[in-house]
Formats: C-alpha cells, sequence, structure tokens
C-alpha cells in the first residue's frame, strides 16, 4: 500500500477516485455511460418540473410588477430546492439504472490496482443475472432510504431541536446509504448478502461514513453531482482495497497511469 494511500482520510475518497478515473484514461470509456445516464435523468427532470413549475406559477400570478418580482423570487427558490432534491431523488434513481455500468467500472479499477484479471466465459444468462441483481439491488436500497427519510419527519415534530435533530439524523442516513451503494460494488462480485454487507460496513463504521460525508458534500454542489457517480464509484473501490489490504495481496502501485 503507498504512503498517499495510508494517509488519504476516507471523506476525500471520492476526489481520489476521481484523480484515478482522470489518469486511468482505459476506464473513461466504462464511466462513460453511468454518466451519460446522469445527465440525461437530472437534465430531463430538472427541464419537466421546471417548466411545470413555470407554467402554475403563470396561471397564479397577476402582471402588477411586484407579482413579477415574486415570481422570480420564488423562481430562484425553487431552482435551489430542485439541486436538493436532484441529489436525494434523481442522483439515486441514475445510479440504480447505471449499477451495471457502475459494476464493470468499479471491476476494471479493481484489475487495474490489483493486477488481477479474473477470466470467466461469457454467458449471456450469466450477464443477464448480474445486471438485473445489481438494478434489484440498487431500487431496494433506494427504496428503504426514501422510507427511511419519510420515518425521519416525525423528528421534526420535536418541539425547538427538532429541526437540528432531523438534519443531523438525515446527514448520517445519507452519508451511510451512500457508502452502502458505492462500497457495495465490489462486496457484490462477492457475492455479499445484505446482511453480509451491513455487517462489513460496520467493521468499518468511521471510514464508511467518512467516505459517505465526502460523498454527500461533492453530491450538495451543483454540477458536480453530475459528475460524482463515477467518481464515488470508483472512490469506494478503492477504499474498499484499502479496507482488505491486510486480507487480500495487492501491489502498491495503486495510481499508476493506465493507458
Amino acid at each position: 500500500m503507498s504512503l498517499t494511500e495510508k494517509l488519504t482520510p476516507s471523506p476525500l475518497y471520492i476526489l481520489r477516485g476521481a484523480m484515478f478515473l482522470w489518469r486511468n484514461t482505459v476506464l473513461w470509456k466504462y464511466a462513460a455511460a453511468p454518466l451519460a445516464i446522469s445527465f440525461l435523468i437530472f437534465g430531463l427532470s430538472y427541464v419537466l418540473l421546471y417548466y411545470l413549475f413555470h407554467d402554475m406559477l403563470h396561471g397564479l400570478m397577476g402582471q402588477q410588477w411586484y407579482w413579477q418580482v415574486l415570481y422570480y423570487l420564488i423562481i430562484v427558490v425553487v431552482a435551489i430546492l430542485l439541486v436538493a432534491v436532484f441529489f436525494f431523488i434523481f442522483r439515486a434513481v441514475a445510479s440504480a439504472i447505471a449499477a451495471p455500468f457502475n459494476d464493470l467500472l468499479s471491476e476494471k479499477t479493481e484489475q487495474l490496482v490489483t493486477g488481477v484479471y479474473r477470466e470467466t466465459p461469457f454467458s449471456v444468462i450469466l450477464v443477464f443475472k448480474d445486471a438485473s441483481r445489481s438494478i434489484v439491488h440498487s431500487f431496494k436500497i433506494l427504496g428503504i432510504y426514501l422510507g427511511l427519510l419519510i420515518f425521519l419527519l416525525f423528528l421534526l415534530l420535536i418541539p425547538g431541536l427538532g429541526y437540528p435533530f432531523y438534519t443531523a439524523a438525515m446527514i448520517f442516513l445519507s452519508s451511510y446509504m451512500l457508502a452502502y451503494e458505492y462500497i457495495g460494488y465490489p462486496l457484490d462480485r462477492r457475492r455479499l448478502t445484505f446482511r453480509d454487507k451491513r455487517a462489513f460496513l460496520r467493521a468499518h463504521l468511521r471510514s464508511s461514513i467518512g467516505f459517505g460525508i465526502g460523498n454527500f458534500a461533492v453530491g450538495c454542489v451543483p454540477v458536480l453531482n453530475l459528475l460524482m457517480i463515477p467518481a464515488a464509484v470508483v472512490g469506494g473501490t478503492l477504499l474498499y482495497l484499502k479496507m482488505t489490504a491486510h486480507s487480500e495481496a495487492r501491489p502498491s502501485h495503486l495510481d499508476s497511469p493506465g493507458s
């Protein structure tokens, strides 16, 4: 394990993933599909919601100048809220749809780092089963996440402390689910169950939550949240390899450029 890898805090592993992806151009073709899906879903969702809200406001507001000022203020606020909604909802949907491509990107990243290439006979049935399993798992994670977010809304009923409690719980939950999702790809390839994956994250809880917080922070930045999925997949794979370095033999050329 390289010194740089040892010194990299887990919240920065999404940036480490982005740098690894940038340096290893052989991975770009595998990152293209998740990026395209992300841009397509974010773009279409934003346009549809924006114009739907735009038409609704035009029907409700008058032509006086103060109505026009209020209209543009509301548009700005709604645009900011939509960015947040995109991160929590549409990013998860985009990631779930792109799950088979994300898994391939994670696998190729692991092969570059370890130098171990697992040659398996091509099987359409096996590919279909693995892709279906990845998508089902991703949407299951999304469903659990949304259900827990709705449940946390009850914290807002606590007088005075409801909002701080809700904010802290939401950030922790989001960070854990992001770690579960992006560290989960190498775990899925090893056929770990949901229970096994939860046990793995509990055994590395500090690093997992740190990685999730880094993803959460990047996901809250407009434009960067469009680019985060491939970087998070690569970063999660690199962090997994660091977590298991003591049990899996691997070389130290973590950031050697690809071709």
